[in-house]
């Protein structure tokens, strides 16, 4: 007599492992927004343990910034409105931080009648931090852009000016002067400096006294004294040396 094979039995998923395994934060709301389930993940996610937040609303977890986003989404969802299942929030970690979390959310059904809303949020934080630096470099680069256009503007706008019609040649020296007059002057004036101010440093840095100075402007020499310390003063110089050297570098005179 031959036996009838025994047939193995299907093996069952066992959802609540499944749930408690999730690396992603799963709950469940009451009708007043107040946690009736959590799993391990909000302890992993945002540092809470999941017994302790039962009987809470979920809005002591958001940001202010954010939790009238989700209690909108809740109240439309609650409503039996038809919503978009995706939203974004801040939620606040135990330890004080923020932690961005992308919110799928249901509403939570029992025998045709909704008593409640379940959902699964996803820690964003590091997508979130991506987004930000490839928006902060690609402002960055929109800078430049801007830039380098204006930099192209303004070379284009000095070569007209320099050579006018390609068949002058080289450059007037006088227009080229003049340019650079008008920008160690506009330079000058971001510092409170005037075009006095500029004959003397242009003075000072040729190693020429007080007295000096005072007969090439037609000032008294205490005059200059004065002009020399204020000069001083703007460029945050403690010596006659140190402002000629700032005044360089900031392009306010061309040589020393």
């Amino acid at each position: 007599m031959v036996s009838a094979p025994t047939s193995t039995p299907l093996a069952q998923p066992d959802f609540e492992s499944l749930v408690q395994a999730a690396g992603d934060i799963i709950y469940t709301l009451d009708l007043d927004g107040r946690f009736t389930f959590c799993n391990r993940a909000m302890e992993e996610v945002l540092g809470y343990h999941r017994n302790e937040l039962l009987g809470q609303h979920f809005d002591t977890l958001l940001t202010p910034a954010t939790a009238p986003v989700a209690s909108q989404h809740f109240l439309n969802g609650v409503a039996g409105h038809r919503i978009a299942p995706f939203f974004e929030v801040e939620a606040l970690h135990r330890d004080g931080g923020k932690v961005h979390l992308e919110v799928r959310a249901a509403s939570l059904v029992r025998e045709g009648r909704v008593v409640g809303r379940q959902g699964i949020a996803r820690d964003i934080s590091e997508l979130k931090a991506l987004q930000a630096q490839v928006q902060e470099k690609s402002r960055r680069m929109a800078l430049l852009d801007e830039r380098t256009r204006i930099a192209a503007a303004l070379y284009s706008r000095l070569t007209e000016l320099l050579y006018g019609d390609e068949d002058q040649g080289e450059p007037s020296g006088t227009v080229f002067g003049e340019m650079e007059d008008t920008l160690s002057r506009l330079s000058a004036a971001r510092h409170g400096l005037g075009e006095q101010d500029l004959k003397i440093l242009n003075l000072l840095a040729a190693g020429h006294s007080n007295s000096e100075i005072a007969e090439y402007i037609c000032r008294s020499p205490h005059t200059v004294k004065d002009h020399v310390r204020r000069i001083m003063q703007r460029l945050g110089a403690k010596r006659r040396t140190d402002a000629v050297a700032r005044a360089l570098k900031l392009g306010l005179i061309t040589r020393a």
